[in-house]
């Protein structure tokens, strides 16, 4: 058989050989070395992984999963982004944001053009097993999920269009905040707009709107903002924070995790009206400190008077500059509900906190 003009390298077999076997720390010392990629700090990168292209940059704190493979002509992961064992991300240009979790035996690739993107946002998941063609972009606005088992295809062509048959190449555009639950098929040229939800098993084309349900095949909206969907009270939303905190603290306990509240500091009030709670958490010689400020008069107040370097804060009323400047002085960590921020870094409880409270579907941009 004649050498292909174009060639076409599903899996990257020369580079797999060459640097695969390698340790993450070694790999990663050679990317910046010998390739000229641009690594972060904390960077891991499994056995059996690769990642291939002409120009990459790659954030602090990103994990490349087991037998995974991301290549293309130009590579961007954020920060603290990490992609699944036995993905595979294969695109001309590939862009992910912070916080981005691309789970297990994820399939983006197709046949390319010099136009292919696959841009993925700031904490947006896509679950194992979904399939991705990105031949025409493909854009995923921040903070989307799109569930296990999903298709999203900007190209439908197999019989002959000179037979009167269709061939469509198209980009699809997935907006902020959608999520796509499990088994949804986007078709070529869709758009869907910030914040709507999709149901399970639908098939989408054309356009929908933003703030909207849509289900069936072909999906149709059956409900609209404003009465979808229903923004919760004050005390509701109150309500929801106490249960996710339980929730959380008897995960905590079954992993092993004590809990205790300590003496209250004396520039805090006491009694059941308090504006912040203070719980601490310990396993081994490790202590961690959260503070709970409720959205009540007096909270952010008391926040800057006993906060200390290390503590967690968990906010339900938005943090003020402020507030923010203390907790940066003294080295402390923050997840603001009210203003939906948080802090750059955090200890080891905030980190499992806010990976817990996306169970709930808060997702917390890095301040």
């Amino acid at each position: 058989m004649a050498p292909s003009l174009i060639p076409r390298a599903r899996l990257p077999l020369g580079h797999l050989l060459a640097f695969g076997w390698m340790p993450s720390a070694l790999r990663v010392w050679v990317y910046r070395t010998f390739l000229g990629y641009r690594i972060g700090r904390r960077v891991s990168i499994a056995p059996g992984a690769a990642i291939v292209g002409e120009r990459v940059q790659i954030g602090d704190g990103v994990e490349i999963g087991l037998l995974a493979v991301v290549q293309g002509r130009d590579i961007t992961i954020g920060a603290h982004s990490r992609v699944g064992t036995m993905s595979y991300v294969s695109c001309e240009r590939i862009e992910i944001g912070e916080d981005a979790w691309i789970a297990e035996q994820v399939y983006v690739g197709g046949p390319q053009l010099p136009e292919s993107l696959f841009r993925l946002g700031s904490r947006t998941i896509v679950l194992q097993q979904a399939n991705i063609n990105p031949t025409k972009p493909v854009i995923i606005g921040d903070d989307t999920g799109i569930g296990g088992h999903c298709l999203i295809f900007t190209h439908g062509a197999w019989l002959n269009v000179l037979d009167g048959y269709p061939a469509q190449y198209e980009p699809v555009t997935i907006g902020r905040s959608v999520w796509l639950p499990w088994r949804v098929f986007v078709m070529p040229g869709t758009t869907i707009g910030d914040g709507s939800v999709i149901g399970a098993n639908s098939l989408v084309q054309g356009t929908i709107p933003p703030t909207s349900l849509a289900v069936g095949t072909p999906a149709k909206v059956i409900r609209q903002a404003p009465a979808w969907p229903r923004v919760p009270t004050p005390e509701e939303r109150a309500a929801l924070v106490r249960t996710m905190l339980e929730e959380f603290d008897r995960f905590a306990v079954y992993k092993g995790v004590a809990i205790s509240e300590p003496a209250r500091p004396a520039a805090m009030t006491t009694g059941a009206d308090d504006p912040v709670r203070i719980r601490v958490y310990a396993r081994a010689a490790r202590r961690f400190r959260l503070l709970l400020a409720r959205d009540a008069t007096g909270a952010l107040e008391a926040v800057r008077a006993c906060v200390e370097a290390g503590d967690t804060v968990l906010t339900e009323a938005a943090l003020d500059p402020e507030t923010r400047d203390r907790l940066r002085a003294v080295g402390a960590d923050w997840l603001d509900l009210g203003g939906r921020t948080r802090s750059t870094g955090g200890s080891a409880l905030t980190e499992k906190l806010a990976l817990f409270i996306r169970r709930y579907g808060i997702r917390l941009p890095r301040s």
